[in-house]
């Protein structure tokens, strides 16, 4: 039994662990999905761009070529350029260096050159004809030559002003293609970083792949590990059967052994119960029996006054006792007969009252009248005898009273209680009555009744109060 139980336990650890190696690769599997569904999103992200790349490439190399003879042509035409320069400046270099330093314009040296000639040709000029010829002749061909000069200067000015014009527009072709140089080179880095990007997505791209090849191959694996939980489940629920079947025979011999220490407590219990009433009725009894003997010698005693009063009457018993005296009298004799409830014959019963009646006359009280009489046996009426017809009551204070004679001191009642409900019969009676008075003596219990006659309370509030007192004491 240890052996299965440790199998089985064996079992379920291993049980639990695949399940939660199971639970670990669902985990990994869905983290790897959203991966790649981000990376399919990225991958979907990248493709017009990429396009766009390779588009924007291919206009880039159609432009390239025309770049390429606009570069050409350029170059041409600023060696054609550097050529005449140089041409112009070997045709036109001048040979000024026995000329004195002078910041004097051409074109002021020539202006003055004409006049000193003028000037020294004036002064010359005699009058010889040949002579005056010569020297016009000669202003005339100076005069020439340096008009010849200044428009060579001019020319050449002019000359090196386009070339001065031309090498600045060489040098903003030559800015404007080191400008697309650059641009050229900026676009074919931000190519390769893109194609490089690219490269790089493809790379991880391929890796995602791979990875997710893999954990296709851990499903599969995983497919094949739960065919295999499924057969160890199997094993184990044959093994749980059979151990829970184990249990319940554990169980119900559990069960059984219970039930027959439950049956031997229940009869333990039973001796107990069985020992403990015979010892309440052994006391009952002895109460009983003690009770009775007590009753016996009340009567007996009683019996010996009655006798010694009827032989030796007194003249003035009237003033002497009154209804409160007679009704406590009576009350050990009226206690002594039970409720009438339909037990007896009503002619017996009562016969039974009126000898306890009997008791009372004899006391020679003129208070003890038939009224009071028959509100005693009212009192003594019970069950479905307890209502008194109406044509039998007289006033309403005799209503109360009549009322008042069905009321006990019940087992369940304190003095507050009792005096609540009581009081609601008292409303119209005097407190000073004694017919009330010696129904509520009777309403009290025979320690109570004991208590409250060596109480001896003159009224009804007296009474209550006194009631109040004995019930703190007793």
């Amino acid at each position: 039994m240890n052996n299965i139980e440790q199998k089985i336990q064996k079992l379920e650890r291993w049980l639990k662990e695949s399940e939660k190696h199971i639970a670990y690769l669902k985990k990994q599997i869905g983290i790897k999905d959203e991966k790649i569904d981000l990376l399919k999103t990225e991958v979907g992200n990248l493709k017009p761009r990429l396009k766009k790349a390779l588009q924007d490439i291919e206009n880039k190399d159609k432009i390239i070529p025309a770049l390429k003879m606009q570069l050409i042509e350029m170059a041409n035409k600023l060696s054609s350029l550097q050529h005449r320069i140089q041409k112009l400046r070997e045709t036109i270099t001048l040979n000024m260096t026995h000329l004195p330093f002078t910041n004097t314009p051409v074109f002021n040296l020539i202006t003055d050159m004409k006049t000193n000639i003028k000037l020294l040709a004036d002064s010359a000029r005699e009058d010889n004809t040949f002579l005056k010829d010569e020297i016009d002749n000669f202003q005339m061909q100076a005069e020439l030559k340096l008009t010849q000069i200044q428009n060579g200067c001019y020319t050449f000015e002019n000359e090196v002003t386009q070339l001065r014009q031309e090498v600045i527009n060489l040098r903003d072709i030559n800015l404007n293609q080191q400008e697309l140089t650059n641009e050229l080179g900026t676009i074919n880095e931000t190519l390769k970083e893109q194609i490089d990007g690219l490269t790089d997505k493809n790379e991880t791209n391929q890796f995602e792949i791979i990875e997710k090849t893999r954990l296709y191959e851990q499903v599969q694996d995983r497919e094949s590990l739960e065919g295999a939980h499924e057969n160890i489940t199997e094993k184990f629920n044959t093994a749980r059967t059979a151990w829970r079947n184990q249990i319940d025979r554990n169980r119900n011999i559990t069960q059984e052994l219970q039930n027959c220490r439950r049956h031997g407590r229940n009869l333990q219990n039973d001796k107990v119960l069985i020992e403990f009433w015979r010892d309440r009725i052994i006391l009952r009894y002895e109460k009983w029996k003690n009770k009775t003997k007590n009753e016996c010698q009340i009567i007996i005693n009683l019996r010996q006054q009655i006798f010694a009063l009827q032989n030796n009457p007194l003249p003035n018993l009237i003033n002497m006792a009154g209804i409160q005296d007679v009704m406590t009298s009576m009350a050990p004799l009226l206690a002594q007969i039970p409720q009438y409830i339909g037990q007896e014959p009503p002619d017996d019963y009562i016969n039974k009252v009126i000898q306890v009646f009997s008791y009372g006359t004899g006391l020679s009280v003129g208070a003890f009248n038939d009224g009071v009489k028959a509100n005693v046996l009212k009192s003594k009426m019970s069950g479905k005898y307890a209502s008194v017809p109406a044509q039998h009551l007289a006033g309403t204070r005799q209503v109360s009273l009549t009322k008042l004679t069905q009321e006990k001191f019940l087992p369940t009642d304190i003095p507050e209680t009792y005096e609540e409900r009581i009081r609601l019969l008292l409303l119209q009676t005097p407190n000073n009555n004694d017919n009330a008075l010696a129904i509520l003596w009777n309403h009290l219990p025979d320690e109570l009744f004991s208590r409250m006659e060596i109480a001896a309370p003159a009224d009804i509030d007296a009474f209550f109060t006194n009631l109040k007192n004995i019930w703190l004491k007793r």
